[in-house]
C-alpha cells in the first residue's frame, strides 16, 4: 500500500558539495570590504567591537530556510542601533547604513548561483550617494540575495532527495523543474516503482517537501518509505512539522495519479505500415490458400 510524507516548512539542512554553489556572500563581500572607504571600514569594525564578534557566518555548513532570513534586517536594525548609541562618530546616515549591511551580510551562511548578480547588487548599494538612493539599493541587495539563497537551497533539497533515493536503490533518477516555485524529482527502481518528490516554494518562499510511492502491489511501500526518510534525516533535514500517511493506493500528488493512470489505460496495439488487402487480392489469397 502506497504512503506519503511531507516535510512543512523545512528549516534547514547541511551543505551538499554541488555545482550550483558559486561562492558564499561573505567571499564575495570581502572584495567590498577591501575597497570601502576607511569612514565605512571604522564604522564596521565598531560594530565588531561591540558585538565582540568576528566577521564569519554563523551556522557553518548549514544552510537555512529562505523564510528564516528575515533575521537580516533583525541584524542589520541590531548594527545601525550600534552606531546610532556611539556619539564620538559622525552623523553619516549613509556610511552607517553601508557599514551596517557589510557586517549583516556576513552573519549568515548565504549562498548564491549568480556571483556576477550579487556582486553588481553590492557594487551599486556601495557607490549610492544619497539616503534614498542607499536605502533603495540596500532593500534591493537584501532582495537579490534572498532570491539566490532560496535557489540554492532548493537545489540542495533537491540534491539530497536525489541522493537518499538513489541509496535505497532508486537508481534511474529524473529531476525537473516545473515552474520556478516547484521541483519534483522522480526515481525509479528495477521494480518499476515509483518514488515522486515534489518541493514546493510559496510566496512567502516557505518550502514543503511532499513524496509519495507509486506503483507498489505489495507490503513493501513502508519498509521503502522507512529507509527514504533515514536517509534524508542523514542531511540534515529539519522541518517545523512532518506527517506521514497511507494512501490506501490512491495517488495523491499530481503527477503519481497520471503514473497510476497510465498503468491501468491498456496500450493499444498498432501495425507499422500495415496494408490493406483490396477485393481481388483477398479472393486470390483464398484461392491460393485452398489450393
Amino acid at each position: 500500500m502506497s504512503q506519503e510524507v511531507s516535510y512543512s516548512q523545512v528549516q534547514r539542512i547541511r551543505e551538499i558539495a554541488i555545482k550550483s554553489y558559486t561562492e558564499s556572500v561573505a567571499q564575495v563581500l570581502s572584495e567590498a570590504m577591501h575597497k570601502a572607504p576607511v569612514q565605512i571600514t571604522a564604522h564596521v569594525q565598531k560594530i565588531m567591537n561591540v558585538n565582540n564578534t568576528v566577521i564569519s557566518p554563523s551556522s557553518v555548513n548549514i544552510l537555512q530556510s529562505p523564510t528564516s532570513l528575515k533575521v537580516l534586517q533583525k541584524h542589520f536594525n541590531q548594527n545601525i542601533a550600534v552606531l546610532n548609541l556611539d556619539k564620538t562618530m559622525k552623523t553619516d546616515e549613509i556610511a552607517k547604513i553601508k557599514a551596517a549591511a557589510l557586517v549583516t551580510l556576513q552573519q549568515e551562511n548565504l549562498k548564491i548561483e549568480n556571483k556576477a548578480l550579487v556582486k553588481q547588487a553590492i557594487q551599486e548599494l556601495m557607490t549610492a550617494t544619497t539616503l534614498e538612493q542607499t536605502t533603495e539599493k540596500l532593500f534591493a541587495t537584501f532582495a537579490e540575495i534572498k532570491n539566490e539563497h532560496t535557489k540554492v537551497f532548493t537545489n540542495t533539497l533537491s540534491s539530497a532527495i536525489r541522493l537518499a533515493s538513489s541509496k535505497i536503490g532508486f537508481n534511474q533518477v529524473k529531476l525537473e523543474t516545473v515552474t520556478p516555485t516547484l521541483t519534483r524529482i522522480v526515481a525509479t527502481n528495477p521494480k518499476g516503482i515509483n518514488l515522486i518528490s515534489e518541493i514546493h516554494t510559496d510566496a512567502h518562499k516557505k518550502v514543503d517537501i511532499l513524496s509519495e510511492s507509486e506503483g507498489i502491489t505489495d507490503d513493501s511501500c513502508e519498509k521503502i518509505m522507512d529507509d527514504f526518510n533515514n536517509e534524508l534525516l542523514t542531511f540534515g533535514i529539519v522541518a517545523e512539522r512532518k506527517e506521514r500517511k497511507p494512501t490506501g493506493g490512491i495517488a495523491q500528488l499530481p503527477y503519481a495519479k497520471k503514473l497510476q493512470k497510465q498503468r491501468r489505460t491498456p496500450s493499444k496495439r498498432e501495425f507499422v505500415n500495415e496494408q490493406v488487402i483490396t477485393k481481388d487480392n483477398k479472393s486470390k489469397a483464398v484461392q491460393y490458400i485452398n489450393n
